[in-house]
């Protein structure tokens, strides 16, 4: 977005915007933007890309009483060559967007990455930032109104007594100290305090040298002398961040005075909030040699189901071979994160990383229904923008048991085709018959020219090479977006794949019987030829998918169940599983005026994916206690 080559081409006021960082984090290159380290002195590790603020006079080992003024102190004791000087933090910039944006009632305006496209929206233009700052002494971010905070706030005096871990007292040493070295503030500190329906927050601001020179003088007398007046030793974590909270404070009674003269320009611009910030990290195959990528996707709360997958992969894979296993994850806790390599960590061809994909898909809004209604099945369709060094990977769902060696589906040659899988019986019988809806929803919104080529998405060997000459990422999410598709992401790759598909033996894919229905019902309707490979394809099956709402760690009874607790029984996660089906079936049983709407509401998924016949036979059987056969 930025040429900061040709900055110093332009005829432009010299701008540094100090960007306050605690840790590792993306700030884009940018000729304004400078990442400063604050508490750098007592940080156990110092931040590559940053300046840092212990270096020359500073007071970074403070930090923890003064947060991001330890930047301020740093800039305004050794830096004199600029001539405007701006403060913001990793996770808050300013907008210079001509249009307001919706904000919190705290004034952020809450964007979910700091990419490119955030980036564009805030008019973070080199030209357009110095156009607008050049117009203006002092610019601040709008104060937000304290009635939004709480409805009760009568003033910010008020706010700052009532908040937990601040003290009344440190605000009146503030005042005395205010009313003895800067008599002229005293009037408007007051007022703000006691009048003002505004309240300035974050430290954050632009100003011309001149005004940064005076303001910092004035800001670290109060707070030095109000260091020796008063004894933080028995604050808590959070009020020992006193001198940060009072700076907020004296930069709005030092803006409202400097208002108040008349001879100054000024102005508010909206603050930003980042939810995350993370730099964006290119994925390496971890082994040079023969290299098996694997990908799987899950949340926090899989984990337990997701560890039997990769147990059963360990168990059947070969020494000649190295494994490389991604976890495709946006919330998995750092203590899930290392007990699922601990799994494998026995095992010295194994390398197992996470990797974060929201970034990738942050501007992405697909619509989410049934039992695969979450997010985390559509990372797959970003894979080939994901890892863009990787050339093909193999794909699989986390809840499988895998049987054989993962590497000789991997070894498939798969030039010429966008990807390899299986076909589908269990959606073949739906067409063919069981759920007309079904047919008319195939033929009229997916339109596949041979519907019975329509492949089951678990298992997916993704030859990413061909896919990025294919498809960029925005048109296969825009087309994923265009539609309420019915299988979702797996309806997307077969209308995407279709014609380019090489279809491989269904073992290695095996979908379970799902209550009794989908074996004798569902896919004796399939036609022969591929009923015929399923019921085959069961006899060994290669891998095992517990694919539909019907889980072995519900119903340790169904379809398939005794492979899966066989592996679960060897991670560290089985009794978390064992409690949650004890939980699953107490709640099954409690309160009998509980029970209708749970059947109403499981009658309502299985119309949504089944259809009216088979709805009203199982609401019929659970009213009456049984299991359909």
């Amino acid at each position: 977005m930025f040429d900061v080559a040709q900055y110093s081409l332009m005829n432009l006021p010299k701008i540094k915007i100090y960007i306050s960082c605690h840790k590792d984090c993306f700030v884009p290159e940018h000729p304004f933007l400078f990442p400063i380290h604050v508490g750098c002195a007592i940080s156990e590790k110092r931040l590559p890309f940053a300046l840092h603020d212990d270096e020359g006079e500073n007071i970074s080992s403070k930090n923890k009483m003064y947060c991001e003024l330890t930047a301020q102190y740093w800039a305004w004791k050794n830096d004199t060559d600029a001539d405007y000087y701006g403060f913001w933090h990793y996770r808050r910039y300013m907008s210079f967007s001509d249009k307001k944006l919706a904000h919190s009632f705290f004034g952020d305006v809450d964007i979910d990455y700091l990419d490119d496209q955030s980036l564009k929206m805030l008019n973070l233009d080199e030209k357009i930032m110095a156009e607008k700052i050049r117009q203006f002494d002092v610019i601040a971010t709008t104060p937000c109104y304290l009635k939004k905070l709480n409805k009760m706030l009568k003033s910010n005096r008020q706010q700052y007594e009532q908040t937990p871990y601040q003290y009344k007292e440190d605000l009146d040493v503030m005042l005395e100290i205010i009313k003895e070295k800067y008599p002229d503030y005293y009037d408007i500190a007051n007022w703000y305090l006691d009048k003002s329906p505004l309240g300035y927050y974050c430290n954050m601001f632009i100003m011309k040298k001149e005004l940064f020179q005076v303001y910092s003088e004035w800001l670290f007398t109060i707070l030095f002398e109000h260091e020796k007046r008063r004894d933080y030793t028995d604050y808590s974590v959070q009020g020992y961040r006193v001198s940060g909270y009072l700076g907020e404070r004296l930069f709005a009674i030092w803006y409202l005075h400097l208002q108040k003269t008349g001879k100054y320009k000024t102005c508010d611009l909206q603050r930003t909030l980042f939810k995350n910030v993370e730099k964006t990290v290119e994925v390496k195959s971890a082994f040079q040699n023969n290299n098996v990528a694997i990908a799987l996707a899950a949340n926090d709360y899989f984990v337990p189901y997701l560890s039997v997958t990769l147990a059963s992969i360990a168990k059947n894979s070969s020494v000649g071979r190295n494994y490389d296993i991604l976890i495709l994850t946006t919330d998995i806790s750092q203590k899930n994160r290392i007990a699922l390599q601990s799994l494998v960590s026995a095992y010295k061809n194994f390398s197992l990383r996470f990797v974060n994909p929201e970034k990738k898909i942050a501007h992405f809004s697909p619509h989410l229904h049934g039992h695969f209604g979450h997010i985390e099945t559509y990372y797959r369709l970003i894979l080939p923008d994901l890892l863009p060094d990787y050339d093909k990977i193999l794909y699989l769902d986390s809840d499988m048991v895998v049987n054989a060696d993962v590497s000789e589906l991997f070894d498939e040659d798969v030039n010429g085709f966008l990807l390899a899988a299986c076909p589908d019986a269990d959606t073949a019988g739906l067409y063919n018959g069981w759920q007309p809806e079904r047919k008319k929803y195939s033929d009229e919104i997916l339109k596949l020219k041979e519907p019975y080529k329509y492949f089951q998405a678990g298992t997916i060997l993704f030859n990413l090479a061909e896919f990025r000459k294919t498809y960029s990422i925005e048109e296969m999410l825009n087309f994923a977006s265009k539609e309420n598709w019915l299988l979702q992401d797996q309806d997307v790759l077969n209308k995407l794949c279709e014609g380019r598909v090489k279809y491989v033996d269904m073992a290695w894919n095996v979908m379970c019987d799902y209550n009794g229905v989908r074996v004798k019902e569902i896919i004796a309707l399939a036609p022969q030829w591929l009923n015929k490979m399923y019921m085959d394809s069961r006899k060994d099956p290669k891998i095992i998918h517990y694919a539909g709402p019907q889980k072995p760690w519900l119903e340790p009874e169904m379809d398939f169940a005794q492979e899966f607790w066989e592996h679960a029984k060897t991670t560290s996660f089985y009794e978390v599983m064992v409690w949650r089906m004890g939980q699953e079936r107490k709640d099954e049983h409690s309160t009998s005026w509980k029970t209708p709407f749970r059947i109403v509401k499981r009658g309502l998924r299985c119309l949504l994916e089944h259809g009216f016949l088979f709805t009203a036979k199982k609401i019929k059987n659970k009213i009456l206690g049984r299991k359909m056969s």
